[in-house]
Formats: C-alpha cells, structure tokens, sequence
C-alpha cells in the first residue's frame, strides 16, 4: 500500500460513530479467534459428533491408574460410570491433542503469513516519516512458539497418570486426611461438592552454569472453571528446544453416584472434562495469552528501533511511544478493522495476567497455601488523556479514522521538514488544528471522549 496516497477516501463517514463501530464488526469477520486458548471457546465440549468418533482418536498416554479417595488404595467397585471415563479420558485427550495442534498450527501459519504483510505496511509507513531500516528480527520471531509446536507434533504435554473416584453416597463434609482429599471441598452454602486440578509444568534449561529449570504452576476448579497460572522467577527462554519440556502429570478427581443415571452421569462428566482440560491443556500460555500472542509484536519491535534513533523532537519518552503505536494502529485498521485496535488495546488494559480459565481463582483451599496473583481487570475504567503517551495516540487515531490522508500527510510533513527540534504537541496541535478546522483544544477534548466512548461501547459488546 502507498501510504503517499489517499487510503480511506470516503473516511468523512466515521464521524457517526455507532455506525463506525457497526462497520469494525463486520470487518472483523475474517479474524481469528482470539479466546485464551485454541480449544475453550470451541464449543467442543457441546459437539456431540466428538464423542461419537471417540474411538478414532489415539489412546493418549499410557497405563492410568484408578484410584479410591477414601482410602488412598486402588478402587476395585464395579461402577459402569467409572469403567467408561477411565475407558474414554486417554481417548478425550487424544482428540483434544489432535484438535489442538490443528488449530494452533493454522494459528501460527496465519500469523506469519499476516506478520510479513504487516510487517511490510508498517516498514513502508515508518520510512515515510523518517524511521528507516523497520523490520522484524526473523531469526527470534516465534522461536518459542515454534518450539512448543514441535513438542506437540512429537508426543503430548500431558499423562492423566490417576483418576480418583469418590463415591457421593460415601462422602461427608469431614474428608479423611489424604493427599487426594486435598483436591475437594465442600461449599456448606450451596451443599454442594467442588474439585481442582493441580499441575505443575516443568522446562529443564541447560546453561553453562548447569540446569535451570522453569516452573509454571497451574490449577483449575472443575465445577466453576476458574483457576489460576502462575511462573515462578523467569519466564521461558528464547532459546529453548522442545526436548527440554517435561511431562506433566495429572490427578484428576470424578464424583460419582450409585442413585444417578448411568448415561446422564458419563455424559455430564465426559462433557466437564472437555471443557476442564481445552482450558488446562494450552501450553501457549508459557508466552501469553493467546488474545495478545502476536499480536503485540510490531508496535513493540517498533518503538524499541525508533528509540535508538534520533529524531528532531523534544520529550522523545512521550512522543516515541504515540507516534510508534499511532503508526501501528493505521495499518491495523486498515488490514483488519478497527475491532482490532480496540481489541488488542482493552486486552492490555484488563491484562488477566494469571488468569486461567473463565476467572481468576488462586484455589487456596487448605492451610498452607497462599497463592497469590492477577486476574482480570474487567471493571477497570477506560480513561484518556492527551498527556499520556496512549490518550494522545487514540487522538491522531482518531484524526486519521475521520480524516485519513488528509491529517496523515499534513502530520507527516511537518514532522519530516523539521529543521531544528520542536515540541511533539504543538507540533501534533497544529496539524490537528490544521486538518480538522476547529482549535486543537476543542478537537482534542472531543476526540478523547469519543475514543472512550468507542472502545467502552466495543467492550460491552464483546
């Protein structure tokens, strides 16, 4: 694209702003899913046809062992619920495995794909406003992703190694002291049971010192599916093999009843293990969410390169970040909408950072533990303003989606006929002032509220 040319000759139209937003909705059609991972959200735990085709699947892992909670000791009951789950969980996973190494490959080859047209749009436009030589380091881009990729192609994260069974009609509130019981309790207000999964992912990293090893502690309440992640000290290195991930072995509680119906109770807990592990089993979550993976690459590779150069402005810890992350927004909109730049901004904004599941839940049952993180801040207000770096970004952001090469090429060439270093906001103003015909105060002030009014209305939507 030619960013010396009009792009959104017709952009005068986005002064409605419902009507803009209407528009955002219908072009992101064509965008990916952007859940948390690439089996929650689905639905797959609803798709009757994956039950069906069970048998299809390969067996996942090896020998899993049946064990009875009360006593700690193998359980020997004949029950047909218990009989079926212990048949059909190496199976689940099979298919959940195979589903997601589908969706993730797809996910990552789009990426890449996209990554290179985005990268090349935001090269284009970054030189034309004096910031040259913009690319993206393809020999790091993704290596993490990559490796995790590989570990999947060749043999699985997981091995559910012990189903635990606990029988309803044997059950009281007061649980014998055993390590299974650790993973149960009872809601007195409800009169109700609750189970957890805890796991524990480990990366053994050689270094020249010896071996380091990298822990990622997960755990997820089966009935509310929240949970939490959590990795302690470091996170996981760029250089990392796939060889250097180990098993992650799995306890998994059922409750069962003698009094309920055979069918209802397997299908209701073959349908709870779907949906449990599509959010337990997304060894993404090492690099980040799956809604912000990606996706946060070019305005961050791009503000890193633009800092080591110089450029005639003042205040270059103020301006470097809006110009970079303004830049990055028009060739976002333009290639994929502007649900796209409100998505990704409120995903920072909320930024669920050691949520897993549906909600944040450190699962801190028992004495001892004291698990402590962030979920996500979806209450959090969205306030601009034109003196943070982010407000004054959605202002030319605004500019552009209302006037688009007209403000793009004003703003631009005050920039890059710069003689001696300027102010970046009177710089900013006069080119708003300029293109808009109102004063730059007025339009500002106006531009702010309707920027947060947008991205709140968007948010509601989601």
């Amino acid at each position: 694209m030619n960013y010396l040319n009009p792009i959104l000759p017709n952009i005068h139209f986005y002064r409605t702003f419902s009507f803009l937003l209407l528009l955002a909705i219908a072009l992101a059609g064509s965008k990916p899913i952007h859940g948390q991972s690439a089996l929650s959200g689905t639905g797959t735990e609803d798709d009757a046809d994956f039950f069906v085709r069970l048998d299809a699947f390969v067996k996942y892992g090896g020998d899993m062992d049946v064990i009875d909670g009360l006593t700690g000791r193998p359980y020997h009951s004949d029950n047909k619920v218990v009989k079926a789950i212990h048949s059909n969980f190496p199976k689940i996973l099979g298919g959940l495995h195979q589903k997601l190494l589908i969706l993730e490959t797809l996910h990552m080859n789009f990426h890449l794909e996209q990554g290179a047209l985005h990268e090349q749009e935001l090269a284009a436009l970054a030189e034309s406003f004096g910031i040259t030589n913009f690319k993206l380091d393809k020999t790091k881009w993704l290596i993490r992703e990559k490796a995790i990729l590989a570990r999947l192609r060749a043999k699985p994260f997981f091995q559910v190694k012990e189903l635990v069974i606990w029988e309803k009609e044997e059950m009281d509130p007061i649980l014998p002291r055993n390590k299974y019981a650790k993973n149960l309790r009872y809601d007195r207000e409800t009169q109700s049971w609750e189970r957890r999964v805890l796991t524990e992912w480990k990366v053994n990293v050689p270094t020249r010192k010896g071996l380091t090893v990298v822990v990622k502690n997960q755990g997820l309440n089966l009935e509310t599916n929240n949970g939490f992640h959590i990795i302690r000290d470091r996170g996981l290195p760029v250089n990392v093999h796939p060889s250097f991930f180990r098993e992650v072995r799995v306890s998994y509680p059922i409750i069962v009843s003698r009094k309920q119906n055979t069918d209802e109770q397997i299908n209701h807990l073959q349908r709870l293990i779907v949906k449990n592990m599509s959010h337990l089993y997304d060894p993404f979550t090492w690099i980040g969410r799956r809604n912000t993976r990606f996706r946060k690459v070019f305005s961050s590779t791009l503000l890193s390169h633009f800092r080591n150069r110089s450029y005639k402005v003042h205040d270059r810890d103020w301006f470097d970040p809006v110009l970079c992350n303004f830049l990055n927004d028009v060739v976002t909109v333009n290639q994929y909408g502007l649900k796209e730049v409100y998505d990704l901004y409120i995903a920072g904004v909320e930024n669920p950072k050691n949520t897993l599941g549906e909600g944040f839940d450190p699962l801190n049952w028992n004495a001892g533990e004291k698990r402590k993180g962030a979920g996500m801040n979806k209450g959090k207000p969205i306030r601009l303003r034109f003196e943070n770096s982010t407000g004054a970004r959605f202002v030319l952001f605004d500019m552009y989606l209302r006037y688009g090469d007209d403000f793009l090429d004003n703003f631009r060439s005050k920039l890059t006929s710069l003689k001696r270093k300027g102010d970046p906001r009177e710089i900013i103003s006069a080119s708003i002032a300029e293109v808009s015909g109102r004063t730059a105060d007025t339009y500002i002030n106006a531009a702010l509220k309707a920027q947060e009014a947008g991205i709140a209305d968007y948010r509601k939507s989601r």
